[in-house]
């Protein structure tokens, strides 16, 4: 069997020439759906955090650093594929390895693809990655029993030189928060991927001259990676 059910009855191939067709990608609804459904951390969180949560939060931080809404919605869109592949932990994927690098691989493209945002997901990469890690951060600090005095440093965010400190912008132990329901989430990250499209499509629309703030923007701005290649988030 090399196919799953989507909440929407659809059949979503795993594998084979199927993978890449064009009816073979997820609609918003279903990925705001699922996202909402899947838990971060393997569910060792304090409370059940979402991937469509964590989703949010990444997009809110590339909000922060100042990035346009093409590059939050890559933020907000970047474990999309999540909802064909499932959320697995940084130590599980360092132990399944390449055989989880191929598969991730594929089903990432795909999804940015029929979305229409595998070039723009190219540029924002190194960006979105900052976020995510900024993210993981985050969420350690207010959703898991981490003690740095007794447990492990993670690597990935406490490396000498390298650190990657949480948000002091973004509490997610909350009332609201931890009060929110799934459907809640699905609401909200779907509200939000058709707003920034929305913003997207009438900057399309509507281009402006680009002022002296863009124009010394645009000139610092780093030239984008060669390849896409799938972010390794947590």
């Amino acid at each position: 069997m090399t196919w799953l059910i989507t909440n929407t009855a659809r059949e979503h191939h795993l594998a084979g020439p199927n993978v890449t067709s064009p009816l073979n990608v997820a609609s918003l609804s279903e990925t705001a759906h699922a996202l909402a459904q899947i838990n971060r951390f393997t569910g060792h969180c304090v409370r059940p955090y979402s991937v469509a949560e964590h989703s949010l939060l990444v997009a809110d931080l590339m909000a922060d650093m100042g990035h346009d809404s093409m590059g939050q919605l890559c933020g907000l869109m970047h474990d999309g594929h999540e909802i064909i592949t499932g959320d697995v932990a940084s130590p599980v994927k360092e132990q399944l390895g390449d055989v989880w690098r191929q598969f991730e691989g594929i089903h990432q493209r795909a999804f940015l693809v029929g979305f229409g945002l595998q070039e723009e997901y190219v540029w924002y990469h190194q960006a979105i990655k900052r976020a995510d890690l900024i993210a993981l951060a985050t969420e350690r600090r207010d959703l898991t029993l981490f003690d740095p005095l007794i447990h492990t440093p993670w690597p990935v965010i406490d490396t000498p030189g390298h650190e990657h400190p949480p948000s002091d912008q973004h509490d997610l132990d909350s009332d609201h928060r931890n009060a929110a329901t799934w459907e809640t989430w699905a609401q909200l990250f779907e509200c939000r991927a058709r707003g920034l499209m929305a913003d997207i499509a009438r900057e399309v629309r509507a281009p402006s001259p680009p002022s002296k703030k863009s124009k010394t923007a645009a000139a610092s701005t780093p030239t984008p990676a060669a390849g896409p290649g799938p972010p390794h988030s947590a």
